[in-house]
């Protein structure tokens, strides 16, 4: 079972839907979906999982942690900073009105358990001579069909762990690079060891009701 501590969050998530409501009330769409069943289990799915394989990745202090397309980091960074020994947490998203909210939301980590946070205002395709700077011990994409294949991304650890999800949603034109099966997600991202595989059917709604589709996950290194 995850532990999740609202208590210590909850003046910091008011404080975000007071930022919502005076600045930014169409992010209150976002901070709903980011609560939704499917972004929800995919998050609880890939921290479970990667409690179980961290050890895979080679690490002397802390874990250091790099979020792409990190969007409002939510559940995703609570869920981290509470089940794993998080020592820096990098977060990247086009999105700067998402990432204004994430620093907001997420203050409860940043000043009380001194994890250091790094917002990143970058559009990850063509940012991976910076993103291949960065120190991470662990690499974390959720929803890798909306950005480019990750074979370029190597960060500067050549030893990092790799955990990312895909889907099949192809006929909704839900992103830009959907796969159709774990291997093409291996692939997809250049795995040589693949640690976890595996894959979920969820549920979505479109103009002529109900649809199934797979997720699949992968968590392996380079």
């Amino acid at each position: 079972m995850l532990k999740s501590n609202f208590i210590d969050n909850f003046k910091y998530y008011g404080e975000a839907l007071y930022f919502i409501e005076q600045k930014a009330p169409h992010k209150l769409s976002d901070l709903r979906q980011c609560h939704e069943a499917n972004h929800v289990e995919a998050a609880t799915w890939l921290v479970e999982e990667l409690m179980k394989n961290v050890d895979n990745c080679a690490r002397q202090e802390k874990i250091k942690v790099l979020v792409l397309n990190s969007w409002l980091g939510m559940p995703l960074v609570p869920l981290l900073c509470e089940n794993l020994d998080i020592g820096e947490l990098h977060l990247v998203d086009l999105d700067k009105e998402a990432l204004d909210l994430s620093k907001i939301m997420h203050k409860h980590y940043s000043q009380e358990k001194f994890v250091k946070i790094r917002h990143h205002n970058l559009d990850i395709p063509f940012a991976f001579d910076e993103l291949n700077k960065i120190d991470a011990d662990v690499v974390i994409a959720i929803n890798t069909e909306q950005m480019y294949p990750l074979k370029e991304l190597q960060t500067k650890n050549p030893m990092a762990l790799f955990a990312c999800q895909n889907s099949n949603v192809i006929e909704e034109m839900y992103g830009i690079n959907c796969v159709g099966s774990i291997e093409d997600l291996r692939e997809q991202i250049d795995l040589d060891e693949v640690y976890y595989s595996g894959q979920r059917e969820q549920t979505y709604y479109s103009w002529d009701g109900q649809k199934k589709y797979d997720r699949f996950m992968v968590i392996g290194s380079k």
